[in-house]
């Protein structure tokens, strides 16, 4: 399996496994329930020395060696900071929520990106099928003085059943093959992976749009390589709704690269380009979005 997987990321870009092998850095995001950029003087005061990212102003990276010490430091354990990867963070700022939105996160464990929503949105309503993650999830929004999420544990598969076109803004991290936790040899992963988790990632992406409002927008998001995880799925959503559009992406990093739209045997609509690969590097972990509306 590890020839098949390093050829298949080699066609996508070779770029990717040298990625996947350099970690350099962490980052970590200021929790605005409970804190404010005065909790960096504090981080300050315990040794640590913050560095900015240019594109927020509330997240920060450290060298990875660091991790574990900031776990330990007053400010972590006061949950004022929320360690978190800069494409995750990225991603779900890119959804452009604002004070007026009721977001539903549709596969939220362990709760990040609804954090981040909750800063911003009147509502959050965040699904977790899996009872432990469910649960955990729970003590985390609590923990961090989140207010105004609800949590549900259910099949994303089936909450547009429930809810109808209710949503302002989704937000779909699915379920997937996960390649970009991959870093050494390859043990877990195969093609039958790949396939399993595309069938189920269609089903989530049908339930995530069905449950948006007219003019609503949403995003897909993968920590995958694979285009049957990715382009395939956007490809598939394109097809089965004909108002869904595609929304160009503008991020202020270099480390990406747009979707493709050959894979194999398999041609993609050439909307799937305006699609986002985020290449590991630094603190990024590798990373796939794409933000649609429904028209």
């Amino acid at each position: 399996m590890q020839k098949i997987f390093e050829e298949r990321i080699n066609k996508i870009n070779p770029e990717i496994l040298k990625g996947l092998k350099e970690k350099k850095e962490f980052s970590f995001r200021i929790n605005r329930h409970k804190a404010d950029l005065k909790v960096i003087e504090e981080l300050k005061k315990e040794g640590f020395s913050p560095n900015k990212v240019e594109w927020n102003k509330y997240v920060f990276t450290l060298p990875i060696e660091e991790r574990k010490k900031i776990t330990k430091s007053s400010v972590y354990t006061q949950n004022k900071i929320y360690i978190q990867n800069l494409s995750s963070i990225i991603a779900a700022i890119s959804l452009d929520v604002n004070e007026n939105d009721w977001v539903l996160d549709l596969a939220a464990a362990p709760g990040g990106k609804s954090l981040i929503f909750s800063e911003i949105a009147k509502k959050v309503s965040a699904v977790e099928p899996d009872k432990k993650r469910f649960f955990r999830m729970k003590r985390n929004f609590k923990e961090h003085g989140a207010k105004n999420i609800q949590t549900y544990n259910k099949d994303g598969r089936f909450v547009y059943k429930a809810t109808g076109k209710m949503f302002d803004k989704v937000f779909l991290d699915a379920p997937c093959s996960s390649e970009a936790h991959i870093d050494g040899e390859v043990t877990w992963w195969n093609l039958k992976r790949v396939k399993r988790f595309s069938k189920l990632q269609k089903e989530l992406l049908s339930s995530a749009f069905n449950c948006l409002k007219p003019g609503g927008e949403m995003i897909y998001a993968t920590c995958t390589f694979s285009p049957e995880e990715n382009e395939e799925n956007i490809d598939f959503l394109l097809n089965k709704f004909s108002n869904a559009e595609i929304l160009e992406i503008n991020l202020p990093i270099d480390n990406i690269q747009e979707g493709i739209t050959k894979w194999e045997d398999k041609e993609f609509n050439k909307e799937v380009k305006k699609a986002i690969r985020i290449l590991p590097t630094d603190a990024y972990s590798g990373f796939f979005f794409c933000k649609i509306r429904k028209n």
